[in-house]
């Protein structure tokens, strides 16, 4: 099992979208796939249309409580639902990492996605924080737009801290350019921009403008079922590939 969190410390970038499509391109491949909602805001569960009054939660997942229960798109598929009250209570750092190693030795799974809040890293335990701490690897989406480029420098040093005081085994990947137009001179400028400060941390898959994974957003369903041939579709393949790569899968 390979423990994969996607973060960022701005919303708006594409994060939860990337949380769905990654996760569904990994099951398209035959992978064996759990998508947790690890933010308040429920975003990756609204994207897949699961009701805010649903049984089961990452809450009750954390604290032992309720009939188990997740939500399957496919026979190897699998979402657990985010919870709005699940900022309020506090959890030990490696309390996620506890129960997903649980829950493993039942199902046998190939990756964990978590769809991380967006909010900075600061140190307490956070989601964010927690989440890395029992993470394998991380990415991050940014946009071709001055504010994703300035991230950068905020977003890296906060995931080195975590990988030399909470998880040594803990890989950055790398940023990659999400919502992409490529014949603007703004993504030309952004990339050289972005590879001249984290060129060993950045990937070269992006992701391009696509009104399909709006369309699926719409549907509760992905961008593989809704435009399997799409552009959006063709891109996540890469980018998971690549990923696969980077793993060494």
């Amino acid at each position: 099992m390979k423990i994969l969190s996607i973060i960022t410390e701005k919303g708006g970038v594409g994060k939860t979208t990337t949380s769905i499509h990654l996760g569904a391109s990994f099951s398209e491949m035959g992978y064996k796939v759990l998508q947790i909602d690890f933010d308040a805001q429920r975003n990756l569960s609204m994207g897949y249309r699961i009701d805010r009054d649903y049984p089961y939660t990452i809450k009750n997942f954390l604290d032992k409580t309720g009939d188990f229960r997740l939500t399957q798109k496919k026979d190897n598929l699998f979402i657990l639902a985010g919870d709005r009250n699940i900022e309020k209570d506090k959890y030990s750092r490696y309390e996620l990492k506890e129960r997903i190693d649980f829950l493993n030795s039942k199902m046998n799974l190939d990756f964990v996605i978590i769809d991380c809040p967006p909010r900075p890293l600061t140190g307490g335990v956070g989601l964010g924080e927690m989440a890395l701490s029992c993470s394998d690897y991380v990415i991050s989406p940014i946009e071709a737009e001055m504010y994703s480029i300035e991230g950068i420098n905020e977003l890296f040093p906060s995931i080195q801290r975590i990988i030399k005081e909470h998880n040594n085994k803990l890989k950055f990947l790398g940023f990659f350019f999400n919502k992409v137009l490529t014949n603007t001179r703004n993504f030309r400028e952004y990339t050289e921009k972005a590879n001249s400060q984290a060129r060993n941390y950045f990937l070269t898959s992006f992701i391009r403008q696509d009104v399909n994974v709006e369309n699926a957003k719409k549907e509760g369903k992905t961008i593989f079922q809704v435009a399997p041939h799409s552009r959006a579709s063709l891109d996540f393949n890469e980018l998971a590939t690549e990923i696969l790569k980077e793993i060494n899968i």
